[in-house]
């Protein structure tokens, strides 16, 4: 979500880890067996990778393809929602509305709402714990299945704030961290004891969280669709928050969160701004701007390995991207760097500097200038700016420094 005011930064950094232009393979239902273009959820297998399609299931092992619909499978409803690896030969599939399905290699069970305990058949989330429980996030609450019964918890038993689930994560010790819409986030200990932490009770930045992630260290990370980046520092706080008022982070609006095991990038996905990164605090990202991905609406993101990922997008398949790392080395960064750099005409822009800038021109469409002023640290774009790409720039101790930004 971009706020009628939009913050825009301007800084200088020490130094960073960069990494170059990555190789992109995009697999879409046109160049490959594919079922779909629109990519919800990716796992990985061995060296089979899945990819749940809103019109079926895929694998891929880097030649063969197969894949699995109402038509030559068991499955029932052919909208993926989620998909999690249990060993080399089981793997878990979440539908829009045919409940759970499990694979076993070639055998294939059902679990819905009409035999089985599950409470609803859209399951959008599945989590498998060190006892081998697997717990799906479903829009009727969370359930638990232990291979032979199975337990629910919702609004009219248990008294959650809600029953709209969207993931579930397992934590070191076994513990669970329970994403909602607008419920907050719920945490179940050992004994599955229940937290609820909310924006009233505890001061989450958000009470809706799209998906979860761990880091080495035990500490849960949340993606939120309007609070950006939020990570719990203790146990139901107190939180941190990455938003565009207080970071480079482009967007508040998140829709997956992955992190790289090897170096603990934390992986992004967003609607409007393609893959965001962070590593400390390094921010870095790949979007259609910058590289040759095909779209910046990114769906999921698993890590195969340090280098390289597979990215599930809206209506534009499925990415392998390899990224092309120099050695580890600091690289200094330009002198000024600019974000977020989509604003619109008459939005307020912040200015953080480390020198004075005493002039300000932007250059818009076919040469044009505007004269502006530096008040207080801000800028106010005109209000008669043209949607297109425009370059700002300011004069610092008799030097013109240039960044390009874009008004839509």
């Amino acid at each position: 979500m971009i706020k009628d005011i939009i913050k825009l930064s301007i800084f200088t950094l020490g130094s960073f880890f960069i990494y170059g232009q990555p190789i992109l393979q995009n697999y879409t239902s046109e160049n490959s067996p594919l079922p779909f273009n629109t990519v919800r959820c990716i796992a990985i297998q061995g060296g089979k990778k899945w990819f749940g399609t809103d019109v079926g299931l895929a694998s891929f092992d880097g030649n063969n393809w197969q894949v699995f619909t109402s038509n030559n499978s068991v499955l029932s409803n052919d909208n993926i929602r989620s998909l999690k690896v249990q060993n080399d030969s089981i793997l878990w599939i979440g539908t829009m509305q045919g409940g759970l399905f499990k694979k076993s290699n070639d055998s294939w069970i059902n679990y819905n709402e009409s035999n089985s305990g599950l409470n609803d058949n859209l399951v959008r989330g599945i989590e498998i714990d060190s006892s081998n429980n697997i717990w799906l996030a479903t829009s009727e609450g969370v359930s638990k299945f232990n291979g032979q019964s199975w337990q629910v918890w919702n609004v009219a038993d248990n008294g959650l704030p809600t029953n709209n689930i969207t993931d579930i994560r397992t934590g070191f010790s076994n513990e669970k961290y329970i994403s909602t819409i607008n419920g907050g986030l719920f945490y179940f200990d050992v004994q599955n004891n229940i937290e609820v932490h909310s924006i009233v009770e505890s001061g989450l930045p958000d009470n809706s969280s799209i998906d979860i992630d761990i880091d080495s260290t035990g500490q849960p990370w949340f993606a939120t669709p309007a609070a950006g980046l939020v990570t719990d520092l203790g146990n139901g706080g107190p939180w941190a928050r990455w938003n565009i008022t207080n970071s480079p982070i482009p967007t508040n609006g998140l829709t997956c969160i992955s992190i790289n095991k090897e170096d603990q990038r934390i992986f992004m996905g967003s609607e409007l701004f393609g893959i965001i990164i962070k590593q400390n605090d390094v921010w870095q990202s790949y979007n259609q701007q910058n590289s040759d991905l095909p779209t910046n609406h990114i769906t999921a993101i698993v890590h195969e390995s340090s280098h390289v990922k597979w990215i599930g997008t809206f209506n534009n398949g499925v990415i392998r991207l390899e990224e092309s790392s120099t050695n580890s080395k600091d690289i200094e960064l330009p002198e000024t760097i600019i974000y977020p750099n989509l604003v619109r005409a008459g939005e307020i822009i912040t200015v953080k500097l480390k020198s004075n800038f005493n002039n300000v021109i932007i250059t818009g469409n076919y040469g044009y200038k505007y004269i502006s002023e530096i008040e207080n640290n801000t800028i106010k774009l005109p209000n008669n700016l043209s949607n297109g790409l425009y370059v700002l720039q300011l004069k610092s101790q008799g030097t013109w420094h240039n960044i390009k930004f874009m008004v839509y």
